[in-house]
């Protein structure tokens, strides 16, 4: 397929995504690309861009397109932009920077994306470079190197990495051209969001939490009658001549449950625990005694930080106000689960019902599942949600089967329709 048949694939793609292009812009896009650097990927999608998008909402649509139609394979840049290797001083060198990110994307997935093995999906080999690349540890170092580059240029420049590295495994696994593009935002996987996607999904999880917040209070009103008292009920219809005008009800207990968030906030799924603890936190007129803590290879509470921010939370302030990183950053749930038990061991309780968000990956360490049953023992539930594919879990790291024999539910939670839907069962 030539350069001018990727144009116009790429104008019907964003076509059947609702952005409106037409025959005039393509042919000016056609054009465009012979005046433009084919080796330079950068500069073909800033061209393409200009010519085929008229709206700022559909930007993040044009990019999934772009990337799915012009992976870094074929589009690579000159040597001159690509990094020598992919030590951490590198890396951060090339966060912190403003050039081309296409030959550190590529380099990474060289690196760590296992593609000269065992070929499997590609959101797989994807999540094996996010995972090995440890995105939150990579913008600390970016942020030591420059200074002057501010959280949200990082952040930026971190979704693009992320964009081109699944680009990157695209191209090489060969993926289909006509993929579809502009999922609904409720659907949209947490692993591959954009930061765009994430910002606005976000943003929809307050509406969301209104919804499920009423649903509660309304379930919550009719079970508050309780199961009719029979026995009850014909002893007060004697008075009546056996007619039970005075139906008694068996009054339910209260029930004080105790609710635990626990959330892994290292690497690609720190986004996807935000979302739980943001929903979860935005239930607190349902949800009273809550409590929330996150962990990377050491474990701590936030449960009054997130009240401080409006239950905005993002993962770079967890990183400075916390203690969620112990002795080397990467993820020990060994660790864990002896310093909850030993530290925040009067949250847990025989009311009290605990959620996990997290992959289960632990870097091929002591997985410290005797001290996870203790905690398992001593409260009324488990529900582990997991944001991975789970014909994904129990590979390379994994440890999901492991902690889900002491769980009282397993969950695979890709989007926010399903962490919605997850949530409402749960409570």
């Amino acid at each position: 397929m030539t350069v001018a048949d990727r144009v116009v694939q790429l104008s019907r793609m964003l076509e059947r995504a609702g952005v409106p292009v037409g025959v005039a812009a393509t042919i000016d896009a056609v054009r465009a690309v012979e005046h433009l650097d084919l080796l330079h990927r950068t500069e073909l999608r800033e061209g393409l861009r200009a010519t085929l998008v008229k709206q700022p909402g559909h930007r993040d649509t044009f990019d999934a397109a772009f990337d799915r139609l012009f992976p870094t394979r074929i589009h690579e840049p000159s040597d001159r932009g690509r990094p020598r290797g992919t030590s951490p001083e590198q890396v951060a060198e090339q966060v912190a920077g403003d050039g081309d990110l296409s030959g550190l994307a590529s380099a990474l997935v060289d690196e760590y994306g296992g593609l000269d093995g065992e070929v499997r999906s590609e959101q797989h080999h994807v999540q094996r470079v996010l995972r090995a690349a440890d995105l939150a540890r990579m913008m600390s170092r970016a942020r030591i190197h420059d200074p002057s580059v501010s959280p949200a240029q990082l952040r930026a420049r971190i979704d693009e990495l992320k964009r081109l590295v699944a680009a990157d495994v695209r191209g090489r696994l060969g993926a289909g051209d006509d993929t579809a593009v502009g999922l609904d935002l409720v659907d949209v996987e947490f692993l591959h969001a954009s930061r765009a996607e994430l910002a606005a999904m976000r943003a929809a999880i307050a509406p969301l939490a209104r919804k499920l917040a009423s649903r509660l209070a309304r379930r919550r009103q009719h079970r508050r009658s309780g199961r009719v008292n029979v026995r009850q009920t014909m002893r007060r219809s004697l008075a009546t001549g056996g007619a039970p005008f005075d139906v008694a009800y068996h009054r339910p207990r209260p029930h004080r449950a105790e609710l635990v968030v626990l959330c892994d906030v290292s690497g690609s799924v720190a986004d996807f625990s935000l979302f739980t603890l943001s929903l979860v936190a935005a239930l607190s007129a349902e949800l009273p005694r809550t409590r929330s803590f996150v962990f990377v290879d050491a474990v701590d509470e936030i449960t009054e930080l997130l009240h401080a921010t409006d239950h905005q939370i993002e993962p770079w302030q967890i990183m400075r106000n916390t203690k969620v990183i112990g002795r080397d950053g990467h993820t020990d749930h060994a660790a864990v689960f002896e310093q909850l038990l030993a530290e925040h061991g009067d949250a847990l309780g025989p009311n009290t019902a605990v959620i996990v968000t997290g992959d289960a990956r632990n870097n091929h360490r002591d997985t410290g599942v005797e001290a996870w049953a203790r905690i398992a023992q001593r409260c009324r539930r488990i529900d582990w949600l997991n944001p991975e594919p789970a014909d994904e879990w129990d590979t390379y790291d994994s440890e999901m089967a492991s902690y889900g024999a002491h769980c009282t539910t397993v969950h695979e939670v890709r989007t926010l329709r399903q962490l919605v839907i997850c949530i409402e069962h749960l409570v």
